[in-house]
């Protein structure tokens, strides 16, 4: 399946949610998957298509370091516990954006400079759809919020190699960035597949170990392509 058809798919199924509020999506799955970009993508296409879309990741809502390491840098329940302002995140978006003026922060936190932000809300029209990736939102605090809930799924050790392409220059280099995900990132997932059992609370699941030929292995509704 080529990746507009994704899209399409995806499209499809947003604009059937029915309310008078922004819809709001969550892009999940492990670290290293895709989460960003794919979350990025369907952002565009959506607004390609006359959709008044906006992304919103929790990237924008991490703790600072001193909270996030406050487990030690390399503890995997610490990553899992401490890395997110989980109450910000749902109280500033996925609860703002419900209000009767929906509005919503872009973000709380500046990851390079570890210094918090000041940001105005942002007004949203009421057919808005806010599109936010993450590796652990469907957790209990986040999952009441979300209007459709996607898992995008990859093997461990494709999205190993992901993600240390990606952070290896940040990390200090590739032995201490695979370092990292091993102890850290992919053992906090491992606790959030056991606790939660993300892809069965998923509404779609979409098989991403080809970028180029994505494909929808789980869906509750059903349209055809």
């Amino acid at each position: 399946m080529q990746p507009e058809q994704i899209y399409s798919y995806l499209y499809q199924q947003i604009r059937s949610i029915t309310k008078d509020k922004p819809v709001r999506i969550a892009i999940n799955g492990m670290e290293g998957t895709g989460k960003t970009t794919f979350a990025e993508k369907l952002t565009n296409y959506l607004i390609a298509h006359q959709s008044r879309a906006v992304h919103v990741s929790i990237d924008g809502y991490h703790h600072d370091r001193a909270r996030r390491y406050r487990q030690g840098r390399d503890s995997a329940l610490g990553y899992y516990e401490d890395a997110y302002d989980e109450d910000a995140f749902v109280r500033l978006v996925l609860l703002a954006s419900q209000g009767e003026r929906p509005q919503y922060t872009p973000a709380i936190h500046d990851l390079v400079s570890d210094k918090y932000l000041d940001m105005e809300r942002l007004e949203l029209d009421h057919d808005a759809i806010i599109i936010s990736d993450g590796s652990y939102l469907f957790k209990s605090i986040y999952r009441p919020h979300w209007d459709l809930k996607i898992f995008l799924k990859a093997d461990q050790a494709i999205a190993m190699e992901r993600g240390v392409s990606r952070d290896r220059e940040e990390l200090g280099g590739d032995r201490a960035a695979r370092d990292k995900y091993v102890k850290r990132y992919h053992a906090a997932f491992a606790i959030y597949q056991s606790e939660v059992n993300p892809e069965m609370l998923a509404d779609i699941v979409i098989d991403y170990n080809d970028f180029e030929n994505p494909f929808i292995s789980k869906q509750v509704y059903k349209v055809v392509l």
